[in-house]
């Protein structure tokens, strides 16, 4: 077997390879839709008010997916791109779920927190609102079938 040496490249020779791709961010194709980051904010504030005031995180939820879902059809119907539409329709929709479930809880134990608020609003002593934990938290736990006992730990949140 014998080798032979590569001949070096002559300067008129071109040899066909893949094209190399272009340096940078890709080039968009078509104009900016920028109520998509507008959507992505609304979606972000909807997720974090869903846990501690969800009346406005279902609010917020319903308009994140509104305003994304609207980015996404004008950047459709322009042949553009929507960033952060996509992102805030998810997080709206999240901050939806969790504000409705919250709703939901706080509607089904209306009775229980009700009564509790007022226990404790009416209390005037630690003894007092001990009398109140002792009173509601049992009520609540069985209402929602929990072990005896697993309200104690987060007695302090209500």
């Amino acid at each position: 077997m014998s080798e032979q040496p590569e001949t070096p490249a002559r300067s008129g020779d071109r040899r066909q390879g893949p094209p190399e791709p272009p340096e940078g961010p890709p080039p968009v194709r078509g104009p900016v839709e920028p109520s998509g980051r507008r959507a992505l904010w609304i979606g972000g504030f909807a997720l974090l008010t869903g846990f501690f005031f969800y009346p406005l995180g279902l609010v917020l939820g319903v308009a994140a997916l509104v305003v994304g879902i609207r980015a996404r059809r004008a950047a459709g119907r322009a042949r553009g791109v929507a960033p952060g539409a996509t992102a805030g329709i998810a997080l709206g929709s999240v901050g939806l779920a969790v504000s409705a479930l919250s709703v939901a809880v706080s509607a089904y134990l209306w009775p229980e927190l009700s009564g509790y608020q007022e226990c404790i609003g009416d209390a005037n002593t630690h003894a007092d609102e001990r009398v109140c934990r002792h009173e509601y938290f049992p009520k609540i736990e069985k209402k929602m079938h929990w072990p005896a006992g697993s309200m104690d730990k987060y007695g302090d949140l209500f």
